[in-house]
């Protein structure tokens, strides 16, 4: 590597955003903006955010916007009314805000063959008008909660609503339960479908139907499921079976009917199935990674005296009542002022809403002892030590080929000191070159190039199937290689195209008495598509290509098969995707003999870890709004603490790049980030869509400030190996 090439200072960028961040104005009572939490192209879901910024409580509150060519398609936790402009006034349970405190109602709209529209916010008590989501300015990012532009998925992390929680009653009683839905059955309804929310219809008596464009569950059907599950944002068939989880609305989950269906082409965009960043639980939480206060010994217990588990992340609780909102669950912020009965002293361990066996044996993760699950308590959240053990000093594979082992070294070298570059290809068509739209945008490549199996089994003629060839050219001009796989249905026929969507598949991991179930026809079909992957892993291997390999990627939100939440077999969804994991580490490494494959578990939740013995690098994904470029500090050290023993933490996949600036400053160090692909338009179009090329969410000025970073390493940077 070339440490001594100076690189540019990217002024052009720092100037921008100080442009952009001298635009807002010192609100006079509170400060109202229009925030895109979801957008899928044809639609979206936004919040319009209240924040008294006075000093008196504000009591009572309208506001206006309106579209040039979107329109109003659904609403929440408001009264709205008017054609365009819209006006939308408080319910009863919001209409007072504290100052400081902040309230928030949610509206999906139809783009109408336009772009995405982020609409001033007027009223009389709108001091000023901020539209944050699309300004790069430190003083007005999202935060790390914001579900990514273009995400089909919904986030369990975001699912509360501030303004509901900002009631010190809202939760504690099943009067107050009553109240809010009393209160929002004027509210348009969607379905909470096992942590996912749709539209539900209005003609179609059962099953799904599709209404207005779009997907959508019948009443009935989305009724019948287990709490905390089912309708929200309006009169479910019955009150009574609404939870205290189930009532709060999710604006960031509203999915068109694009937007929860897979192709049934072979150009299925891996682009829209992206997450965003997690709130799960860490196995860990010290201060510094999760609640504003921690206990005596540094670790934040597990649940309180009256059965409430604590919250692992200060994130969870934004407007500061002590109520956060973990696991699709409330959760107490340690030692805030809602933190009143103490801690508690149970046989189990509470993630969300489960009551976990802790294992006689711990092994570290999951277990199956005595004929049940169960849970190591060194793995239940506020249960297992505050100190991680030292990192490895070699891989988790023992065998791991000498060029394996000396990226791995390299790895370790750099982090905490530098990040390396990386770019997603477009693996669904091939004619567009993501590692020379980067090029012509930065005047350098990236170190990293990310690729995916994701149509390795389709019939040939299919585009995405010439992968591996593609990361073979990257690793023999210097490079390094990332890949994920995108697990098509090992169930569906040979003629046709599988899904990987929970929402489109009925596969489910084949468990049988805590294990693979090896005499059924999906642990077969499955086995097929593990030797179809190992034979290409192992033409890599053969080429000399180390592969940073990620596979069962962001299990944890469970929009992908690997990991439904929707069992029926009593079998937890975490239990079930570490017992494929660890069997997928096993054929890989021990069956098939591959060496050249460094671990990147990308689960995103503590609970899903499947151990220390398995994992070489953990990452996460995010996607937190447009021309946010702040560190993502928080997730990181979520991160970092999912593990027993310290790990390298990545960015795995991104829309915007964290600032290496502010990683530097806020120790967050990412060992590398791989920006997501576009879509196929033509270079230099700026849509939610495209995550590299135009400026939706990096600016051209700040692509160039992060690739020529002193602190970043592009491809020309890297050793041989």
């Amino acid at each position: 590597m070339n440490a001594t090439r100076l690189k540019l200072l990217g002024t052009v960028a720092l100037l921008s955003a100080g442009i952009f961040a001298a635009q807002g104005s010192v609100a006079q009572s509170a400060s109202c903006k229009y925030v895109v939490s979801n957008n899928w192209g044809g639609g979206a879901t936004a919040n319009i955010e209240i924040t008294n910024n006075g000093t008196s409580a504000i009591n009572g509150w309208t506001v206006n916007w309106g579209y040039s060519k979107n329109s109003l398609s659904g609403s929440w936790n408001a009264t709205v009314t008017g054609s365009n402009p819209h006006s939308a006034t408080n319910l009863n349970w919001n209409g007072t805000i504290q100052p400081g405190q902040k309230v928030s109602f949610g509206v999906q709209v139809n783009a109408n063959g336009g772009a995405i529209e982020t609409p001033a916010v007027t009223g009389s008590i709108c001091g000023s008008v901020a539209t944050s989501s699309s300004l790069p300015s430190s003083s007005s990012r999202p935060s790390s909660s914001t579900i990514p532009s273009s995400s089909l998925r919904s986030s369990s992390s975001s699912v509360r609503s501030s303004s509901i929680l900002s009631s010190s009653s809202s939760i504690r009683s099943s009067s107050s339960i009553s109240s809010i839905v009393s209160s929002t059955c004027a509210a348009v309804q969607q379905c909470n479908w096992y942590g996912t929310f749709y539209p539900v219809c209005t003609t179609t008596a059962s099953g799904w139907g599709y209404e207005n464009n779009k997907s959508c569950i019948a009443v009935s059907t989305c009724a019948g499921q287990p709490s905390p599950y089912g309708v929200v944002g309006g009169c479910p068939v019955s009150s009574a079976s609404l939870s205290s989880s189930s009532i709060r609305s999710s604006a960031s989950s509203s999915l068109s009917s694009s937007s929860i269906r897979s192709s049934s082409s072979s150009v299925v965009s891996s682009s829209v199935s992206s997450s965003v960043s997690s709130s799960s639980s860490s196995i860990r939480s010290s201060s510094s990674v999760g609640s504003s206060s921690s206990s005596p010994n540094g670790v934040i217990p597990n649940a309180t005296a009256s059965g409430w588990p604590y919250c692992r992340s200060a994130d969870s609780d934004p407007d500061g009542d002590g109520w956060g909102w973990e696991n699709s669950y409330s959760c107490i912020v340690y030692g805030s002022k809602a933190d009143t009965s103490g801690v508690g002293n149970f046989s189990y361990c509470m993630i969300g809403s489960s009551k976990l066996n802790l294992c006689a044996t711990d092994n570290g993760s999951w277990g199956y002892q005595s004929g049940a699950v169960c849970l190591s308590k060194s793995m239940c959240p506020g249960m297992g030590s505050a100190t991680q053990a030292p990192a490895r000093t070699a891989l988790v594979n023992a065998n791991a080929n000498a060029t394996t082992k000396s990226v791995f070294t390299y790895l370790k070298s750099i982090w905490g000191n530098h990040v390396l570059s990386g770019q997603q290809d477009l693996t669904w068509q091939d004619n567009i070159d993501q590692y020379q739209r980067v090029i012509n945008d930065t005047a350098r490549a990236p170190a990293i190039m990310g690729y995916d199996f994701m149509n390795y089994g389709l019939w040939a003629g299919n585009p995405g199937l010439k992968q591996t060839e593609e990361a073979i050219t990257h690793w023999n001009r210097g490079g390094l290689v990332t890949f994920a796989w995108h697990w098509r249905d090992p169930n569906a026929a040979s003629t046709a195209v599988g899904a990987f969507y929970t929402a489109d598949t009925s596969f489910s991991i084949p468990i049988a008495n805590g294990q693979l179930d090896t005499a059924s026809a999906s642990y077969a079909n499955m086995e097929a598509d593990i030797a179809l992957i190992a034979a290409e892993l192992q033409k890599l291997e053969d080429a000399g290509v180390t592969v940073l390999w990620r596979p069962l990627h962001e299990a944890s939100g469970g929009w992908f098969w690997w990991g439904r939440n929707d069992r029926t077999d009593g079998i937890p969804a975490a239990y079930a995707q570490v017992v494929l994991w660890r069997h997928l580490y096993d054929r890989l490494t021990n069956f098939y003999g591959l060496n050249n494959l460094i671990w990147v578990w990308n689960g995103q939740s503590g609970g899903w870890y499947p151990g220390d013995a398995y994992v070489d690098i953990v990452s996460h994904d995010i996607y937190d709004g447009n021309r946010n470029y702040e560190s993502q500090a928080s997730t990181f050290n979520l991160a970092k603490a999912y593990s027993q023993q310290v790990k390298l933490v990545a960015l795995s996949e991104n829309s915007n790049i964290p600032d290496p600036d502010l990683m530097k400053q806020d120790n967050a160090w990412w060992l590398y980030f791989v920006v997501w692909n576009d879509v196929d338009t033509a270079e230099g179009v700026s849509n939610s869509s495209n995550f590299w090329t135009g400026e939706y969410y990096n600016t051209n000025a700040h692509k160039r400030h992060v690739y020529n970073h002193e602190l970043v390493i592009t491809l020309d940077e890297l050793p041989d190996f």
